[in-house]
């Protein structure tokens, strides 16, 4: 299954996608965020493994 999370946001909005997306990722899905792109957030996804797609 490939997934998809989406917000437009602060960290507040950003960081709980991050834990869902490990979460699914543990689970087998293949999971991105797509969030603003900002250096804060790919540096927040990446020390997780989730790719960013930035919007």
């Amino acid at each position: 299954m490939r997934v998809l999370l989406t917000t437009w946001g602060s960290r507040g909005d950003v960081e709980p996608l991050a834990g869902l997306a490990v979460g699914l990722r543990e689970l087998g899905a293949q999971v991105r965020v797509c969030a603003p792109p900002d250096e804060e957030f790919a540096a927040l996804l990446a020390r997780v493994g989730v790719p960013l797609v930035p919007l």
